[in-house]
C-alpha cells in the first residue's frame, strides 16, 4: 500500500469522495487514477493531520511502479541522512495534481440509530473515512447535528493478516477516541488466507477471524435480529431482542461480488424486520482494486 499525503489541501470535499490523482514520476506523468480519499477534512476529522490522505494498493502496473518509485526515494533519503533514526518514515517528494472531488455517500449516517460498514480489500479507504466523519460529529464534536448513531459495526474482509496493519493505527486511535462514549464501535476483521498469521496487530474491540463473512448474518447480528429460522414466514417477524426502531444504515465497498451481496443481504430481511428495525437504507461502492 501506498499512502499519498498532499499537502497544503485541508477541505473541500465529504468523507467518501474520490478524486482523479495524476502523480508526475517516471513516464507516467499522463496518466490519472481514482482514489478515494481517505478520511474527511483535518477539520471534521479524529486524526491530528494536515491535508489530504490517499491510499493506493499495490495491483497493477502503474501503483507497482509508484511503490517502487517511493520505496526507492525512501532508501536514498535514508541513506543520506546520518541523523535518521530506523523506525522513523521517510516520505517521498513528489509534484502531483488532482481533479475533483467527485461521488461520495447518498446516506447520511448520524440520522441512523445503527450503522455496518463492510468492506473488502482497499475498499475499506470509502468505509474508514465514512468512520472517520460519524465519530468525529457523535464525539469530538459532541452531535452538533442532532446525530443519533449510538452502535457501529466496522467488518472488512482482507486475504492476508499482513493487509490489516494498512489501516490498523487509523482503527485503533479511534477506538481509543470512542472508548467510555455513548458511541459503542466494534470491528471485525475476516482474513481469508493463512498468510503471516502472526502479523496482527492490537486494535480495541476488534475480532479476527479466519472465514469469509456473511453480510446477511452480519447484517442480523448487528441489528440484534435473531439468526433466521427454517420456516421463512416466521423469519418475518422474529426478533431476538428491541432494537429501539432507530434506523439501520448500510454502506458497503468493494468488489462487485461484496455490493451484490450486500444489497441481496438487506432486501432479504423483508419488510417487516425494515419496519421494526425503523428503516433500512444501503449504499454501495464497487472497487477494482
Amino acid at each position: 500500500m501506498t499512502f499519498v499525503h498532499i499537502q497544503d489541501c485541508d477541505d473541500g470535499w465529504l468523507a467518501g469522495q474520490h478524486v482523479q490523482l495524476r502523480v508526475f514520476f517516471s513516464s507516467r506523468v499522463f496518466e490519472s487514477h481514482p482514489f478515494t480519499i481517505l478520511s474527511p477534512p483535518p477539520g471534521r476529522s479524529c486524526f491530528n493531520r494536515s491535508g489530504m490522505i490517499l491510499a493506493a494498493r499495490v495491483n497493477g502496473d502503474w501503483t507497482r511502479e509508484l511503490n517502487t518509485y517511493t520505496r526507492t526515494e525512501q532508501d536514498f533519503s535514508v541513506s543520506t541522512s546520518e541523523k535518521r533514526t530506523s523506525d522513523q518514515r521517510v516520505d517521498a517528494p513528489v509534484h502531483v495534481m488532482i481533479d475533483g472531488p467527485y461521488g461520495g455517500s447518498s446516506v447520511d449516517l448520524g440520522q441512523y440509530e445503527t450503522v455496518l460498514l463492510v468492506a473488502g480489500g482497499s475498499g475499506a479507504t470509502f468505509t474508514l473515512g465514512l468512520l472517520d466523519d460519524i465519530v468525529y460529529g457523535c464525539v469530538k464534536a459532541g452531535r452538533p447535528g442532532g446525530e443519533r448513531t449510538t452502535r457501529i459495526e466496522f467488518a472488512w474482509c482482507v486475504k492476508s493478516f499482513g493487509h490489516i496493519e494498512w489501516f490498523a493505527q487509523m482503527l485503533a486511535d479511534i477506538a481509543t477516541l470512542a472508548a467510555g462514549t455513548s458511541l459503542e464501535i466494534h470491528f471485525s476483521i475476516f482474513v481469508t488466507c493463512l498468510c503471516d498469521p502472526e502479523a496482527v496487530p492490537f486494535i480495541p474491540n476488534c475480532d479476527v477471524k479466519l472465514e469469509r463473512p456473511s453480510v446477511y448474518m452480519l447484517l442480523r447480528e448487528t441489528t440484534g435480529l435473531s439468526p433466521p429460522p427454517p420456516d421463512a414466514e416466521e423469519e418475518k417477524s422474529f426478533l431476538i431482542r428491541s432494537h429501539g426502531g432507530g434506523g439501520v444504515a448500510v454502506c458497503a465497498s468493494g468488489p462487485e461480488s461484496l455490493t451484490v451481496e450486500t444489497r441481496n443481504a438487506v432486501a432479504r430481511l423483508g419488510v417487516r424486520n425494515a419496519l421494526k428495525l425503523g428503516g433500512v437504507v444501503v449504499h454501495v461502492e464497487s472497487f477494482a482494486l
